[in-house]
């Protein structure tokens, strides 16, 4: 049963949603990425989740129906902003699962808020700092796309090069899919700039030494936008964390390959 709410972490308002299974049944909170609202998390991944947990998403600050705030903010913020869900739903503990920014969020949890995570999913993320592995060229084109262009064209084009080569051209229908998302939950470009800043000003390198909580890393081996190279450097400081590649999948998993995902996760989480 679906169920849905505000949380307030602080002056924030952030909405969200539980679905799968209820009662005594374990939480896993799903975290997203730059500019995503809870949709981007797609249908079947949280529905294979829901099976056997009851999963819990919410917009991001700035993002969807959660508020959007002028002033600029950090990813120690956004992390209050999960725990203040969690509060909302009423769980102390979760496993905690992130991608892309919703990664380097989901860090900062399991390092400042340890108490309310039970296992750690890091997804498509990276550490921060200056020695992490770069986007490609034509990932990093996406940030600077040419004047004039509409959330369609500009979502269609970030899209299609953060998926793994030729996914676009064989299943066109997520693609769409994810522009129909960009164009009724349109994330406003204060807001997305401000994620963007908040990124950039965030090194966890030397802390992830000190996360303690089971973790597992999953990264796909043609994701264009956060190289497997970033997800092979997570693993290797977080202590007794494990690594696992999805092969040919580029920087979003839950579209790319929601099967696959699931059953990865489900066997981590137990």
């Amino acid at each position: 049963m679906t169920q849905k709410g505000i949380a307030r972490s602080g002056d924030i308002e952030l909405h969200w949603q539980t679905s799968g299974q209820n009662g005594s049944a374990d939480t896993v909170l799903l975290i997203n990425g730059l500019g995503g609202c809870s949709k981007r998390w797609g249908d079947r991944y949280p529905a294979l989740l829901g099976e056997r947990f009851r999963v819990v998403r919410f917009d991001n600050r700035g993002t969807g129906a959660s508020s959007k705030p002028s002033d600029a903010f950090t990813l120690e913020d956004m992390a209050v902003d999960a725990t203040a869900v969690l509060d909302a739903v009423g769980v102390e503990r979760a496993h905690v699962v992130g991608v892309s920014m919703g990664g380097m969020i989901s860090q900062l949890v399991a390092l400042e808020h340890a108490k309310r995570v039970n296992k750690l999913i890091l997804m498509s993320t990276h550490h921060g700092g200056p020695n992490i592995h770069q986007p490609t060229e034509a990932a990093q084109a996406v940030f600077m796309p040419p004047a004039g262009l509409g959330v369609e064209e500009v979502t269609r084009q970030a899209m299609t090069a953060f998926v793994a080569p030729g996914f676009a051209d064989r299943q066109p229908e997520v693609i769409d899919r994810l522009v129909e998302i960009a164009v009724e939950s349109p994330t406003p470009y204060g807001a997305f700039m401000a994620q963007l800043q908040a990124i950039l000003a965030s090194d966890r390198t030397e802390r992830l030494k000190d996360v303690d909580r089971d973790t597992l890393v999953v990264h796909g081996d043609e994701d264009p936008l956060v190289p497997i190279g970033n997800g092979r450097q997570i693993h290797e400081r977080i202590p007794g964390s494990k690594l696992h590649v999805l092969n040919g999948c580029g920087h979003l998993p839950m579209w790319e390959m929601p099967e696959a995902l699931a059953k990865t996760t489900l066997e981590f989480l137990g």
